[in-house]
């Protein structure tokens, strides 16, 4: 074994390592106090096992993804995904406020297999033709629309005239209905209406009368107005996330543009100088005219300034990645073709 492949392997110890300590740790640490619970075979029993779902396969690519560079590991990475799930599961039985499933450990194993299918043969999307940049874009900013369109389905009332909750808290004001996500097994969010009741005695009743725009509500109250409630682009996290997962009074805002963010980023690794007039005028439509079409709230500033990063981010890391491959190829081949003395 060569000095390269004995470096490789070794970073790739500490890779796949640091995301078992991380997946540990995001699974056998108690998460509320309650008795525990027995192991479940059930795939479809509480609200949100759609949401569970997704994010657990999301937890084991990573995994997956590492064990299974260039090809080599396929099934290796398929079966130390189920194995690891199965301990952790087998694990949470024995931790308070730990739902074991068999349901995760299918979830968690497709991860790793989906993870390791992905870095199959990865030179051919970390280091494209000039026609497959082109493709790969295109692709890119596709799917960035389809998740803008599924987030304005999925966050919409399950039923266009059922029912409004608005709850005063303080000098502010929570909405919520059941969206479509909520009723198919998804998560939905709660919308914060900030200073909502400022000025406003709170021990004295407020009526608050609520209407319905092309894009989002409107609240009515004491002769206030506040209008353009509800999902926008960078609210497509709410779909997989516990509402309550943080004080949404700052969290939603901190979530909102590292969704948007992480949904640009794909575009911006996929983005040359060739291509950077395609990526900034895809951004322009998706985040400015797909948005209203499909009953989003109007894009926020932050939520422009975070695509911005992302595409950024994206176009920096592609350059990073594409000089070391280039690098490694370089010296591989003067391994293999010496040159004559």
């Amino acid at each position: 074994m060569t000095y390269g492949a004995k470096r490789e392997g070794s970073t790739r110890a500490v890779i796949v390592g640091t995301i078992v300590l991380a997946i540990l740790a995001a699974t056998v640490t108690p998460s509320r106090s309650g008795p525990l619970r027995p192991f479940s075979s059930c795939f479809v029993c509480d609200f949100r096992w759609l949401a569970d779902g997704v994010l657990n396969v999301a937890l084991f690519l990573p995994l997956g993804m590492a064990i299974g560079w260039r090809g080599k590991s396929f099934w290796r990475a398929t079966l130390a995904g189920a194995a690891l799930s199965t301990a952790v599961e087998l694990l949470q039985t024995r931790i308070p406020g730990r739902d074991p499933e068999l349901r995760d450990i299918v979830a968690n194993t497709i991860g790793a297999a989906f993870g390791a299918a992905l870095v199959y043969r990865p030179r051919t999307w970390l280091l494209p033709t000039a026609r497959a940049f082109r493709w790969l874009s295109a692709v890119t900013a596709a799917a960035i629309a389809g998740v803008i369109v599924a987030t304005g389905i999925l966050l919409a009332p399950a039923r266009p005239e059922g029912p409004l909750q608005v709850t005063r808290t303080e000098t502010d004001a929570i909405v919520s209905y059941q969206s479509r996500a909520d009723a198919i097994g998804l998560d939905q969010p709660a919308y914060y209406v900030r200073g909502m009741f400022a000025g406003l005695d709170a021990s004295t009743p407020v009526r608050v009368d609520v209407s319905r725009e092309k894009a989002g509500l409107c609240l009515h109250a004491a002769g206030l107005d506040r209008c353009r409630i509800g999902p926008t682009t960078g609210r497509g996290w709410s779909v997989l996330i516990y509402p309550a997962a943080g004080p949404h009074r700052w969290a939603d805002d901190v979530l909102d543009g590292v969704w948007t963010a992480l949904l640009f980023f794909p575009l911006g690794f996929w983005t040359t100088r060739r291509s950077l007039s395609f990526s900034i005028g895809a951004a322009v439509v998706l985040l400015g005219a797909l948005p209203s079409t499909v009953g989003l709230v109007a894009t926020t500033f932050a939520e422009w300034l975070a695509a911005n990063v992302g595409l950024a981010a994206g176009y920096a890391a592609a350059h990073v990645v594409r000089r070391r491959l280039e690098a490694v190829r370089s010296r591989a081949s003067r391994r293999t073709h010496p040159r004559e003395p």
